[in-house]
This record gives structure tokens, sequence and C-alpha cells, in this order.
């Protein structure tokens, strides 16, 4: 009698443990199901539940710091890396990961110890950010003679961002929800409009109104450029991949290019990019100022790693087909917001070369022997910080111009920003 009471004790005791064990390994399954959909926020609160009863879990600090990361809040990214950095599973990229962190939280000492160590990368993207900081004053070199300050006029608490002047006035993107900073497509919940405020001076701006309201819909809108006559504008929005293909996941966004007339007076129906496609994001439209060239940012088939930025030409009145930038530009991280200028050199923000930490912009020089471009080349500080920098405006002659930053308010805040050169 005794021993068949002790054998059901066990049992009970035994079922009890398997449905604690499942019940925390639902909790990672619906944590990562919440992560593939992008939805950081809910996802990290998972993990941190998850952690609770395993606090030194490998993959859960991992994802719960990238979940921090993602929707900027590095203070709390900070306190799951040390798990991931002290397990034997911890790779080159975690580390790289883990140091960024610091140089958002201020530990730039405790940054730098952990970046030349990844001199010896086997990864020659990774061991780059090793050898760039074995001369960091490069990212210094001529930040006394570049002078940045807040536009003033059109800044909020909110996001602003993606600057472009045009007819005297700045045309920019607000977004009324924050979490995915116009780099993630999401639903019609990131209602995002573009707005144009009238040029009081190079830093002061006035009278904040809607732009082009004839052609937004709902949806996050992100960087717009417009022809040299100024009676095409560019642009991306996010679209239910559902509107393009009916067989795509219902939950599930994409960035697409789109052009139309933003002058005109009736409602106006855009014109999809002719190389759209819902399993992939096309982003951050930039015309040449012939009109022949449309820079853009793609994860399509073909790109290196994330985000790439490709190039199509404009020949016997269509568009060619998408040409990738190659490895001078693109690398196996995101590279994202480009911009040419009129003297044709091409400005954009990569996640992944060698920087200050966070989003960095870089530049690279044309090379007019053969029409490609040499090596890109980091900006420096103080455009460039230990946090997201990017969307570069350069102003005729390459001197002055605007970009976006989210240095201000522990990273939660999005403005755009002025700069000039000596």
């Amino acid at each position: 009698m005794i021993k068949k009471i002790f054998f059901i004790v066990l049992l009970v005791f035994g079922i009890k443990t398997v449905c604690i064990s499942q019940t925390i390994n639902n909790k990672l399954i619906k944590a990562d199901k919440l992560f593939i959909k992008q939805e950081f926020v809910d996802a990290a609160k998972v993990y941190e539940s998850y952690l609770k009863s395993y606090p030194k879990d490998y993959y859960a600090s991992r994802q719960a710091a990238i979940c921090y990361k993602k929707t900027n809040d590095q203070s709390k990214a900070v306190d799951h890396w040390p798990n991931v950095i002290e397990s034997s599973k911890v790779t080159d990229a975690d580390r790289l990961d883990y140091a960024k962190c610091l140089l958002a939280n201020y530990r730039t000492q405790d940054a730098k110890m952990m970046i030349n160590f990844l001199k010896t990368s086997q990864d020659k993207t990774i061991a780059a950010w090793g050898m760039a900081y074995s001369n960091a004053s490069q990212f210094y070199a001529d930040s006394a003679l570049t002078h940045v300050s807040e536009v003033s006029g059109i800044n909020t608490t909110g996001t602003e961002s993606c600057p472009v002047i045009s007819n005297n006035k700045l045309i920019f993107i607000t977004e009324k929800n924050k979490k995915s900073r116009i780099f993630v497509a999401t639903g019609d919940d990131n209602n995002s409009t573009i707005n144009a405020a009238s040029k009081k001076d190079a830093r002061t701006f006035s009278e904040n109104t809607s732009y082009a309201k004839q052609i937004q819909n709902k949806g996050l809108y992100s960087q717009v450029s417009l022809t040299a006559d100024e009676t095409t504008m560019y642009y991306s929005r996010s679209v239910a991949a559902k509107e393009l293909n009916k067989l795509a996941e219902p939950s599930s966004y994409k960035f697409q290019i789109y052009s139309a007339n933003p002058n005109s007076e009736k409602a106006e129906v855009a014109t999809p990019f002719v190389y759209n496609n819902y399993e992939f994001d096309f982003m951050h439209p930039c015309i040449s100022k012939d009109g022949l060239k449309l820079y853009f940012s793609s994860d399509m088939k073909g790109s290196i790693g994330g985000k790439d930025i490709f190039v199509c030409e404009f020949i016997n009145g269509a568009w060619s087909a998408p040409k990738n930038m190659g490895l001078l530009i693109n690398t196996p991280g995101d590279e994202v917001f480009p911009h040419i200028t009129e003297e044709g050199v091409l400005y954009f923000a990569s996640d992944t070369r060698p920087g200050l930490g966070g989003m960095d912009i870089f530049y690279a020089e044309p090379n007019k022997d053969d029409g490609t471009f040499f090596t890109a080349k980091n900006v420096g500080f103080p455009i460039n910080t230990q946090f997201d920098d990017y969307s570069i405006y350069i102003l005729k002659g390459g001197k002055a111009g605007y970009f976006s930053s989210n240095r201000k308010n522990n990273l939660q805040d999005d403005d755009i920003y002025y700069f000039v050169k000596e």
C-alpha cells in the first residue's frame, strides 16, 4: 500500500513537472512567434518571463537583448548581454553587438576593450571593427571643423526624420507611433505623414503642414526624393503584402516604392515601382539630379546580406534591372537611406561598417574613370555618434546639409539636425 501511494505521488509530481516545463517552453515559443512578427516590445516581455525560470539561458538572453536593441532601449539590453558573453555559445557577432550596446550606454572604455578583442575574428566584417579601433582617432579627424545643431520649429518628442530641401521648404517624415522608427514595415497602426515646413534660415523652420496630402494613405512612410523639376516624388510606404499578392501572409508588411506628382490638386493614383515584390522590402528611394538613376535599399534576391543599396538606370523609357552596388558599399548587414549629391557623391547609412556605434553615415566618392564608386568612408563625429545617425541630405557644394539622429532623450527621440563644415 505504501509503495502504491509513493508511486502515485511520484506520478503526480512528474505530471506537474512536465506541465510546468511545457508552460515554460510555450513561453519561449510564444516569444519567438512575436519576434518573427517583429513585435519586439511584446516579445521582450515574454522572453523576460521565460528568463525568470532560466536566468542564464543564452538564447533567451540574446533574444531579449536584441528586442531591446530593436526598440532602442539599450539601457535594458545591456542587462542581458553579459549572460550571452559568458556563455560557451557566444559568437564574435554577439561580442560586437554587446560593444555597440556599451557605447550607447556611455561605457566607452569597456566597449573599446571588447572591440579590440575582435581584431582576430575569422569574420572579416567583424575584424574590421577591431582594426578600425586601433586608430579610433580617424572618426574625429574633422570634428573641430564640423558644426552640428538641432533645427528649430519642427522637432517634437515624437519622430521627425528623412529631411529633403525643395523649393525653400524642408520636407520630412513625422511618425506618430515610434516603435518601428521607419526601419521596419508595419501595419496601419503605425501611421506617419509626409510634412513640409517653410524655411526661415538654415536652422529655423515654420508653418509645418502636410505635404502632397492627396497621395498619402494609411501606412508607414519613409524617405522621399524629388526630381529636379519637382513634378515627380519617389517615396516608400509600408503595404500589407496581402494587397500585393493574395498568397502572402495576412500579417506580413513590406516597404514598397511608389512615385506620384506631389503638385496635383486632386487625389493622385501613385505608380508602383516596376520591381516591387511582396516578398521583399523596396525602400528609401533617391533619384539623381538628371533623373536617370534611382538608388534604393532592398533585401531582394542578390543582396549580400540584409538590406543593400541598389541602383536602376532609366534607359529607353524604362528602368533597368536593379544592380547591387557591390562590396565597396554593401556589407552582410544593412545599408539603407541612400542619397546621391549633385556632385555625384553617394551617402548612405550602415549598421555594420566600423563606426561610432548604432547606425552611422558613410560616403563614397565617384570613380569618374569607370562610373563606379571608391570604398565608402565614415563621415565621422559629430555627424555620427554612438547612436543612430541616418538619412542625410547634402546641399549643393557638399559643405552643409541635414540628417536624422536619435541622440537625444536616451535614444527615444528621432530629430532632424543641420550641419555645416568650415
